[in-house]
């Protein structure tokens, strides 16, 4: 599937999903990611770069698997991040789009 997201330019990520979730090291089910993230040089004083580069991460890859779920439509997109350290490891993002609204970050992680 070459295929980019639907409407890549309005991709929404939310600022909780990223300062309470993906870059939080206390949560009980983000932990490990956000210490991925954290590593890679991306802080919560600046979640905003993070969730910028969630969105470049989403719109300049192409998805790499569609499924239709109860909550919507759910892709996902796996190649390299842009991380502040430089290393740009690949990543695995997830994204739901409900009707015709922009695809919504749902969860990311490293690809393994």
């Amino acid at each position: 599937m070459t295929t980019p997201l639907p409407q890549a330019a309005s991709l929404v990520v939310d600022e909780q999903k990223v300062t309470a979730y993906l870059l939080n090291t206390a949560h009980k089910d983000g932990a490990s990611k956000a210490s991925f993230f954290v590593k890679r040089g991306f802080s919560l004083t600046g979640w905003h770069e993070f969730a910028a580069a969630l969105r470049a991460h989403g719109a300049s890859h192409p998805v790499t698997d569609v499924e239709d779920t109860e909550f919507g439509r759910k892709y996902t997109v796996e190649c390299e991040i842009v991380t502040p350290d430089g290393k740009n490891p690949c990543i695995l993002t997830v994204w739901i789009q409900i009707g015709t609204s922009p695809p919504r970050l749902v969860t990311a992680h490293p690809n393994r």
